[in-house]
């Protein structure tokens, strides 16, 4: 042991390779004047919920669960009568020492929304059980839909899972353009459907906007100091290009 004393986070994932997490959290860090020192691990699915609980006996500060192992996470819990979440993404301590789990991936998005209230929103594509939204929060409708392009009109927000369906249906050139008026949440990772979207002036975010997001969040627990947006983007841009 070197006698380190500063606060200690951690960011696990599997594979851990590859992720700029880490990258981006010391770059936040350093922008915050926080002497913070933050470690890296590959777990396993399995093991994730020990590997929690072991971080939270050893006084770290926090933790940064990668989204593929966020409903693992979930299955930890200091209290577990009310572990309650389907996905956690982020570790913390709370006003009295508790190590407490959030997923701040799915608040971060409920944030983006609530700033769309003018109309309907809806859910087009698959049912999700593990991602950050569920189609239950919203109006399922259908590709098929006679209406849907009355519908997309009337909607504020609408959620995209991964499976669009064929690419006849991704064909936008009929549907109503936007003024970014309306948000457009693309869970998946096809960004065809996404590019057609932005041409018809929509606002569109999607996993890079998650990613920023959701760690813009996770410091603020954890330190109570909110970096920049830029920072986290400059530093994640400047990791993956390497």
């Amino acid at each position: 042991m070197d006698g380190t004393t500063e606060p200690i986070l951690v960011v696990i994932g599997n594979p851990i390779a590859g992720n700029p997490a880490q990258f981006a959290l010391e770059r936040a860090l350093r922008a915050l004047e926080l002497d913070w020192r933050v470690l890296s691990f590959d777990v396993t699915p399995d093991n994730v919920p020990a590997a929690i609980g072991g971080f939270a006996v050893t006084g770290i500060a926090g933790v940064l669960i990668a989204r593929e192992l966020a409903s693992q996470a979930a299955a930890w819990s200091s209290n577990p009568q009310q572990a309650i979440n389907k996905a956690i993404d982020c570790f913390f301590r709370d006003a009295e020492d508790n190590f407490t789990g959030e997923d701040q991936t799915q608040l971060w998005l409920t944030a983006q929304i609530e700033k769309f209230s003018h109309g309907r929103r809806i859910w087009l594509g698959a049912d999700s059980t593990t991602g950050p939204l569920q189609a239950s929060d919203f109006e399922q409708i259908a590709w098929s839909d006679h209406d849907l392009t009355k519908t997309i009109a009337e909607a504020s927000t609408i959620v995209l899972n991964a499976d669009h369906g064929p690419d006849a249906e991704l064909d936008l050139e009929d549907w109503p353009e936007n003024e970014g008026r309306t948000l457009v949440i693309d869970l998946g990772t096809n960004s065809k459907i996404a590019a057609n979207f932005r041409n018809q002036g929509y606002l569109v975010i999607g996993e890079d906007e998650f990613r920023v997001g959701s760690l813009q969040r996770c410091i603020t627990r954890w330190t109570g100091k909110t970096p920049s947006e830029d920072v986290i983007i400059d530093a994640i841009e400047e990791y993956l290009s390497v």
